[in-house]
């Protein structure tokens, strides 16, 4: 593992804040032009993405690796692409009659050197889509890539081989990503837990340095009594097996109308057995990251048995850290499974009367970064988009509107604060400058300054009059 030492560091955001300030608003066409220069050198890279990846893994599905992790990295600068010359348009905005003739307007300029924490989840899309992004705001990136993916962090910078004006990639363990979020940077994000999201944002407060955190937490999944059971089994299952579990939006525990309950528990049974056993099994699943991970894991399911939990799995978990799926009935909050955040295959289910119930329920505990409804009520739906206190909320599916490049992705309250992708991305690493433009007000400013009154009076009968 390469280990990038305090001193470099801080020559290398030095470097990155000089660069920025010879050319603080890189034309459009340049931006560009690294946008498709740097999709182009991944779609030459992505068989060695995904090997690199299985290695991190121990076992990584190909299509958690390409489908999952490339593919939105890609999409993304497309997208960016398609919209940037608009997004970054100067805005006009009316300063009001009492200044005219003055016009208003807003600019969109770069914030600087953006910092980007990335994850060992997603390795890829989670390091890639926040640079891109500051990339096409015109900014510098200094990109710190997590300790447990030292061989995706090699080809991510061989993806970024030759722009060193313009991206710096950092590698190291705790020690290197505490000096990180003490640099003053322009704009700081970071995606990980949120125990490490508020030293991130302790160390950022030094330098007041704007922030975003992309967190996780519980996200909940609600199957009401008239939810078509057989696709609520199925993209409940998409979203927790996907990367086995180790998303931050992915379901974290089912509450299903108690009418209900039997058929969705063996609707997944049934679905898991026929998609992931048959036609591919465990022999194509994403592995747990690391042993501790695995260990941990395997502690919440004997957690949840000894305090009388029923808990089903399909077959025994395999040597490699390949973790089945778990569905865990008859819990209770005394037990791991629903005081932390799983970041793995257990699926912990219980009943509620109605959505009202849900939606107490999940008020209970801390914002959820995602939560999925399942229900062909409109009047369900409208209710849940009004009340329920969430990152994002997507009906009659699971995780799929992460990948959804016009929408934007954040949390709330414990899940985290600010939101990237797409357009609001953009915004974020930006800028809005106002800009006030007068010409030929010597006479304004002439009667400003000596208060007069033919100047106060008409104000005062425009605007305080009782």
């Amino acid at each position: 593992m390469i280990e990038d030492n305090t001193s470099n560091l801080i020559a290398t955001f030095t470097q990155l804040k000089s660069q920025f300030n010879q050319e603080p608003y890189p034309a459009i066409e340049k931006r560009l032009r690294l946008l498709r220069d740097v999709k182009s050198r991944m779609l030459k890279l992505q068989e060695q993405f995904v090997a690199a990846a299985d290695k991190d893994f121990g076992k990584r599905s190909r299509f958690d690796t390409l489908i999952a992790d490339i593919m939105p990295c890609v999409n993304a600068i497309d997208y960016i692409s398609k919209h940037l010359p608009r997004w970054s348009r100067s805005k006009r905005r009316f300063a009001g009659i009492q200044w005219l003739p003055s016009r208003a307007g807003i600019d969109i300029v770069p914030k600087g050197v953006i910092g980007v924490i990335a994850p060992w989840n997603y390795p890829i899309q989670l390091a890639i889509v926040p640079v891109i992004t500051a990339l096409a705001a015109g900014n510098k990136a200094m990109l710190k890539l997590s300790e447990f993916t030292p061989a995706v962090n090699k080809v991510i910078r061989t993806l970024f081989d030759g722009l060193d004006n313009e991206v710096s990639v950092i590698e190291g363990g705790p020690d290197i990503a505490a000096m990180f979020t003490e640099q003053p940077f322009d704009h700081l994000l970071f995606t990980g837990s949120t125990e490490v999201g508020k030293k991130v944002m302790a160390a950022a407060a030094k330098n007041l340095t704007p922030v975003t955190l992309e967190l996780g937490g519980k996200s909940p999944v609600i199957v009401l009594d008239d939810a078509d059971i057989d696709t609520a089994a199925m993209s409940i299952l998409m979203g927790k097996l996907s990367n086995s579990g180790q998303i931050c939006v992915a379901p974290d525990y089912v509450l299903v109308h108690h009418e209900q309950f039997d058929a969705l528990v063996a609707a997944l049974k049934r679905h898991y057995k026929k998609s992931y056993q048959p036609k591919v099994g465990l022999k194509n699943q994403t592995a747990i990251i690391n042993e501790r991970q695995f260990q941990r894991l395997n502690t919440i399911i004997s957690d949840a048995k000894n305090k009388g939990a029923n808990v089903w799995q399909a077959e025994p978990s395999q040597d490699n850290r390949q973790l089945p799926l778990h569905i865990v009935t008859e819990v209770d909050k005394s037990m791991r499974v629903l005081q932390e955040e799983l970041f793995g295959p257990i699926l912990p289910i219980l009943k509620v009367a109605n959505l009202q119930g849900a939606i107490a329920y999940i008020r209970e505990d801390t914002t959820p970064l995602a939560s999925y409804l399942f229900t062909q009520s409109s009047d369900a739906i409208n209710k849940a988009s009004r009340e329920l206190a969430a990152g994002a909320l997507a009906i009659n599916e699971t995780i799929i509107h992460v990948a959804v490049e016009s929408l934007p992705f954040g949390g709330l309250g414990h899940s985290g604060m600010g939101q990237y992708h797409g357009e609001e991305g953009f915004y974020t690493f930006s800028h809005k400058k106002s800009v006030l433009h007068s010409k030929n007000t010597k006479w304004r400013n002439k009667m400003l300054l000596g208060h007069s009154k033919l100047l106060t009076k008409p104000l005062e009968w425009l605007y305080l009059r009782k």
